[in-house]
C-alpha cells in the first residue's frame, strides 16, 4: 500500500542493519574477485567460491534480516471512531494522458496522522495505507500518484501506528477513469 504519512517504513534501526549488510556483500563480492586466484588444497577457485557464497549470503540478509527486526502487527486490534474520505480524484472522474498525474487528496477525522511506528496503538492515531503500495509523504494527506489508460479503483486505509488495520477497518474508496 502507498504509505501516506510515514517515511518510508522501516525503522532507523532497520536501515543500518539493511545498509551494513549490503556494504557487507559488496566488499565480499570484491573480495572473491580478488581471492580468485588463491590456491587451496592445491587448486585455485575454493577461495573464492567461498568468499562468493559469503557474499551472496549477505546480500539476502540484507533484505530479509531488517523485517524481521520490524514492528510486529497485535493480532488484537483497537477500533477507533476515525473517518477517512478521498477528496481527490472524485468518483467517476475522467482523467487524460498516457500516463497521467494525479493529486490524491484526503481527509482523516477523529484521529490524527502520526509519524511514529510502534505497538502501542491508540484508537487517536495511525498512518494511512494507499493502494497496496509505500509512498514517502511529508507527513500530509496528499500525494500525487502516475496511471495509464484504464478504469481504476483508489482505496484509502486508516491504519493504526503498528500499520495493521483497526477493527473494523477504516476505509475509504473511487473509481476514475484515464484515457488517453
Amino acid at each position: 500500500m502507498h504509505v501516506l504519512a510515514h517515511a518510508g517504513g522501516h525503522t532507523l534501526g532497520q536501515n543500518i542493519v539493511e545498509t551494513l549488510l549490503l556494504l557487507a556483500g559488496a566488499g565480499l563480492a570484491l573480495a572473491a574477485v580478488g581471492v580468485r586466484n588463491v590456491r587451496v588444497f592445491g587448486r585455485a577457485g575454493p577461495a573464492s567460491w567461498g568468499v562468493g557464497v559469503l557474499a551472496v549470503a549477505a546480500l539476502v540478509l540484507a533484505f530479509v534480516v531488517p523485517s524481521m527486526l520490524g514492528i510486529k502487527i497485535a493480532s488484537v486490534r483497537p477500533s477507533t471512531n476515525a473517518k477517512i474520505t478521498i477528496l481527490s480524484p472524485r468518483p467517476h472522474q475522467v482523467l487524460r494522458g498516457d500516463p497521467v498525474t494525479i493529486q490524491v487528496r484526503l481527509r482523516v477525522t477523529g484521529a490524527r496522522i502520526v509519524t511514529q511506528t510502534s505497538t502501542h496503538l491508540s484508537p487517536d492515531k495511525g498512518h494511512i495505507h494507499l493502494d497496496g503500495m509505500l509512498v514517502t509523504m511529508a507527513y500530509a494527506t496528499s500525494t500525487t500518484i502516475e496511471a495509464s489508460p484504464h478504469i481504476h479503483r483508489l482505496r484509502a486505509e486508516f491504519v493504526a501506528v503498528d500499520h495493521g488495520p483497526f477493527s473494523p477497518p477504516v476505509t475509504a474508496s473511487v473509481t476514475f477513469r484515464v484515457i488517453p
